[in-house]
């Protein structure tokens, strides 16, 4: 048992991690209409909003209060604190309500759509900058392909303790050859998971994007519901999909252009019919299972959790050149 935990400890801890920040997320937005509560609307001053543009809470004071209002009336909604945003739950207060202010401040200037995007950029870089090692890392990873399967090779077939064993030990001394941690990529998780889930609530929440569009496109509808009135949702939430591959991808692509540059040679340590069961087949799964289950969620999440994706994946795809031309060495 104690082998087990030890063996598991990553996955119990990030397991440990989604159910504490699924526990502080509450639901901001009404299944059947599709619009957000009134008391779930952020606002980084006191604002009002159409009756028709919000829902209400089955049995809350609210729906009361206002339940006589045509659907072309305004209501008054109040300026949100912190303190508000912090009693409703931690997660709202330390993640929730900073994003959704960001993009209420930068919409001030402009709309919702450029509040996202500004919003985006500047966590990605947050991110970038805590996570740049385990980044580098990553490229690192892929560079190490030629070796890695030399050593799968080595052992194949062989099923034995001893075997396994010492395919084990020949793998960690590579990576202590090279000075990675291959465990060193889940920071990006840690830090990229509570973001996911604090930009899905403030794209909701946030009244700049609640009452607000881009370029005439209404961003709280999802792809699935804004299909018949503008082309630009499927645009959008297609080029998501592009990018988001694109982001896996270029670090392979980057590498391979490198080894070529430099004039390696990558051996055939491996049957080619073999080779998917490595490391880069697993990673190349990853990455397709991951961009599928992101694309099944965001066709039927608002709009503007797409934009929020398509432009961090756009960043994440420059940060790859960076991380390739400044951070590895050849």
């Amino acid at each position: 048992m104690k082998k087990f935990f030890k063996g598991k400890k990553k996955f119990l801890l990030v397991a440990t991690l989604m159910m504490v920040l699924l526990t502080g997320c509450s639901v901001p937005r009404d299944q059947k209409t599709g619009k957000t509560y009134i008391n779930s609307i952020i606002t980084i001053k006191e604002e009002t909003v159409q009756k028709k543009n919000v829902s209400f809470e089955p049995g809350s004071k609210e729906e009361k209060q206002y339940k006589d209002l045509k659907p072309e009336d305004t209501i008054t909604i109040p300026k949100t604190t912190w303190k508000d945003a912090l009693e409703e739950s931690w997660f709202n207060g330390l993640i929730v309500y900073p994003i959704s202010q960001l993009i209420n401040f930068v919409a001030g200037f402009s709309d919702g759509g450029v509040g996202i995007i500004v919003a985006t950029i500047l966590i990605q870089l947050i991110i970038f900058l805590f996570s740049i090692k385990s980044q580098v890392a990553s490229q690192r990873m892929q560079a190490l392909q030629p070796e890695m399967q030399k050593i799968q090779a080595k052992y194949a077939g062989r099923t034995d303790d001893r075997a396994k064993m010492m395919q084990a030990q020949e793998m960690q001394a590579l990576y202590s050859k090279y000075k990675i941690n291959p465990f060193g990529t889940i920071l990006v998780t840690f830090i990229q998971f509570p973001v996911i889930l604090g930009m899905y609530q403030a794209t909701m929440r946030a009244y700049s994007v609640v009452t607000g569009s881009f370029i005439g496109i209404d961003l709280t509808k999802s792809p699935i519901e804004g299909l018949g009135d503008s082309f630009w949702y499927i645009v959008i939430f297609g080029l998501m999909i592009i990018f988001q591959l694109l982001s896996f991808k270029i670090p392979q692509w980057l590498q391979e252009r490198r080894n070529k540059k430099n004039h390696v040679k990558e051996k055939k340590y491996a049957q080619p019919d073999k080779k998917a069961n490595g490391m880069m087949g697993s990673m190349n799964m990853m990455m397709y299972m991951s961009t599928a289950m992101i694309a099944v969620f965001a066709i039927n999440w608002p709009l503007a959790m797409s934009f929020y994706w398509l432009v961090g994946s756009v960043v994440r795809v420059g940060q790859n050149f960076v991380v390739h031309k400044y951070f590895m060495k050849d």
